[in-house]
């Protein structure tokens, strides 16, 4: 068994002695979560305005897909990383679209994240096919299919 005496008095002991001050680390700690409070109501109460500047009213939608453009496009690969599908998306709706191109294995959904799929060919030139047909396919009205190669 190990004894360590401590360096300083706990808050508790000095709050009932009487001579608790609250330490300059906690205090910073305050201002930061006062501060990103106070962003974050600013963004809040900013975010109406932008989303009423847009004019087609999908803002989140493309932003969404805008974030997925920014990165450097992945090699070509067998397996496409299917991006911004609508939440009622099954995996059947996915195989229909996809078994009309040649070369198509499965397609897998990830149940933890809605809204993304992997689906996989026998090779990369097949792939490209599907994902140069499919690009922007609107499985609804509002949900532009965004397709990209899947990390290796």
């Amino acid at each position: 068994m190990r004894v360590q005496y401590a360096k300083t008095k706990s808050d508790c002991i000095a709050k009932e002695d009487g001579t608790y001050a609250p330490k300059e680390k906690r205090k910073k700690q305050e201002e930061k979560a006062a501060e990103k409070k106070r962003r974050a109501e600013e963004a809040q109460q900013a975010g109406p305005n932008a989303a009423a500047a847009q004019s087609n009213g999908t803002g989140y939608q493309a932003s969404r897909l805008g974030k997925a453009s920014q990165e450097p496009p992945a090699p070509p690969n067998n397996i496409l990383f299917i991006q911004n599908l609508p939440d009622q998306t099954t995996s059947m709706m996915l195989q229909i679209l996809f078994q009309q191109y040649p070369g198509f294995r499965e397609v897998r959904m990830i149940e933890a994240k809605p809204g993304i799929a992997f689906v996989e060919f026998e090779d990369d030139g097949q792939s490209m096919v599907a994902m140069q047909a499919l690009q922007g396919f609107k499985i609804t009205p509002e949900n532009p299919m965004a397709i990209s190669y899947a990390k290796k």
